[in-house]
């Protein structure tokens, strides 16, 4: 299954380029970025024209977010390790979260339950309950 539905035949000419380097610009602090004049003009396009691609050109937001996850997903190592310093120290959530992903710790939780009412009508189960209150019928 492709999580990121884009069709990269259908990618404008310089949208492959404006998608990193506006992936970049999300991820680069504020006072170290190019600007999005900086960028359009990079690619050769105008700032309104990448402003559409960003809003509405759902092609290549899709393609943006694609290459988004690419670079997350390049600090996958360290947050392992991360994960492994945590176990070594004896978290609990480190360790929970370890199990989880192994397959051995779930949220879920399966109750059966055994209800035995089914072979007693209303009026018994009404009348057995009065009685246990102590009480006559309806009194």
């Amino acid at each position: 299954m492709q999580r990121f539905q884009y069709d990269e035949t259908k990618l404008k000419p310089g949208q492959k380029e404006a998608a990193v380097l506006l992936v970049e610009y999300d991820f680069t602090d504020k006072d170290e970025r190019k600007t999005k004049e900086e960028i359009a003009a990079e690619v050769g396009v105008s700032r309104m024209t990448l402003h559409r691609w960003e809003t509405g050109d759902e092609n290549f937001i899709a393609y943006k977010n694609y290459v988004a996850s690419t670079y997350v997903n390049t600090y996958l190592p360290f947050v392992y390790k991360k994960l492994i310093d945590g176990i070594s120290r004896g978290s609990m959530k480190g360790i929970e979260l370890f199990l989880k992903r192994v397959g051995d710790l779930d949220d879920k939780t399966e109750i059966t339950l055994n209800d035995n009412r089914d072979s007693q009508s209303f009026e018994e189960r009404k009348a057995a309950l009065l009685a246990r209150l102590g009480e006559k019928d309806g009194e």
